[in-house]
């Protein structure tokens, strides 16, 4: 059962006191949420009730129940002593608390906060920090609902009862603030919460420096937000922290360091997503070590992990022909251009054969390029298929090719004077052929 802290101690403590009981309460009307004191609280007394002598043994066996999470005898005796005439504000203060108690148990809010309500109605006879409680489980709740502009005047209300808020307290209201995207306002709070913990000689909760991490994070302070993580690494380490601190990194443009985090997580096998394995592949291109990028996609791609998709083989293809791994590269870079829309990775394709004088693939892959179109300078296509026909000695075919490319401006020009080669270089042969007559006559 789910309780809010306040009733047992305070209950105890309660039930010790006299009839009436003069005690002294410090207030500060005027101390912000999270403001600093500089000058001293005004004193002032009120006149504190106590428990009736002949209820202290009802309410005692309803605290055993509530403590032994009886509800249905808790419950019994709250309505026994509701029954009872002429209860003091103390002790109704007290049915209050317990109701309150046990709705919250029960996840019934608004049954909560009615009860916790009706207590705060009660402006005499209660110890004041007994009713100041009340109001911080008051803001508890209204944040349970995810209230939080109410729950934020609530804790806000408790603040300026308090000499010196706890930790927790400060981290209410800086959440409550961030909820409210009030990121500004939040921050200091959340800061005074965590540095009060580590002031203890306590580890900050993780909670509490997520929260730090995503508000410097709302703010697009990264290199603030850096530190936060490297606590949270340190303190709870997990895989989420690293990968968040490796885009910290991309966001502070140090590939270097996000690609030592990658490879890191990598080394250690906890890249088993597609996402990671292709993120730390791009960081090593990026970085001019292709060939380590080529073996993760590889391995990847092996393994299942990476989608063997146009994308990946694009990836994969590129790593190796950068790593001077022409013939591998040819494989998954035709398998991209078959699955691509359009005609740019046959052209690739093409280009690739052709720096490996392989002319007749070349050519049925630059045919493949300019059929599926999309390409960024098709003319320039054309004189590639040109060039392997030409070298298959395909002469017609070539010249078809090279008039093709005449037709868009930017490679008319090398597209006509390579159809002038092609026909001097068909006349040359020819003339070659020609049969060598040698005169043998001789003038007398």
């Amino acid at each position: 059962m789910t309780k809010l802290k306040i009733s047992a101690t305070v209950f105890a403590t309660l039930l010790a006191m006299p009839m009436l009981l003069v005690v002294e309460t410090l207030v500060d009307p005027s101390a912000s949420a999270y403001a600093q004191r500089t000058e001293k609280p005004k004193r002032q007394t009120k006149r504190v009730e106590s428990i009736p002598q002949a209820l202290i043994k009802d309410f005692e066996k309803l605290n055993e129940a509530f403590d032994a999470e009886n509800i249905a005898e808790a419950e019994r005796i709250l309505n026994k002593l509701e029954a009872k005439p002429d209860l003091n504000n103390i002790s109704r203060a007290y049915i209050y608390n317990y109701r309150g108690n046990i709705y919250f148990s029960r996840d019934n809010l608004n049954g909560a906060l009615r009860e916790f309500k009706k207590l705060l109605a009660i402006t005499e006879g209660l110890p004041e920090s007994f009713y100041n409680q009340i109001i911080y489980v008051v803001a508890q709740v209204y944040f349970s609902q995810e209230n939080y502009g109410e729950a934020l005047n609530y804790a806000q209300r408790w603040f300026r009862t308090q000499e010196d808020p706890a930790a927790d307290a400060y981290m209410l209201v800086g959440q409550a603030q961030y909820m409210l995207k009030r990121y500004d306002d939040a921050l200091p709070n959340v800061q005074k919460g965590i540095q009060k913990y580590v002031d203890l000689g306590s580890i900050p909760k993780e909670g509490w420096l997520n929260l730090l991490s995503s508000i410097y994070r709302q703010k697009n302070d990264f290199k603030k937000m850096l530190p936060v993580l490297k606590q949270l690494v340190l303190h709870y380490p997990k895989k989420t922290y690293l990968l968040t601190m490796g885009g910290v990194y991309n966001e502070l443009n140090d590939q270097k360091k996000m690609t030592a985090i990658y490879q890191a997580m990598y080394d250690q096998g906890l890249l088993d997503k597609e996402s990671e394995l292709v993120t730390l592949a791009s960081l090593h291109l990026s970085l001019d070590n292709p060939y380590k990028a080529a073996m993760i996609m590889e391995k990847g791609l092996d393994a299942g992990i990476i989608k063997k998709d146009a994308k990946n083989y694009r990836i994969y293809s590129q790593a190796l022909y950068i790593a001077r791994e022409y013939e591998k590269a040819l494989a998954p870079l035709s398998q991209a251009a078959k699955m691509a829309k359009d005609g740019k990775l046959y052209d690739q394709l093409g280009q690739s054969y052709i720096a490996l004088n392989r002319w007749k693939e070349a050519e049925r892959a630059l045919g493949n390029a300019l059929a599926k179109g999309g390409l960024q300078n098709p003319g320039q296509t054309a004189i590639s298929q040109g060039l392997a026909r030409f070298e298959q000695k395909n002469y017609d075919g070539a010249k078809a090719a090279f008039r093709k490319a005449m037709k868009y401006d930017k490679t008319a020009g090398p597209a006509k004077k390579w159809v002038q080669y092609v026909d001097s270089e068909v006349y040359r042969l020819a003339e070659l052929k020609k049969e060598i007559v040698i005169n043998t006559d001789v003038e007398v």
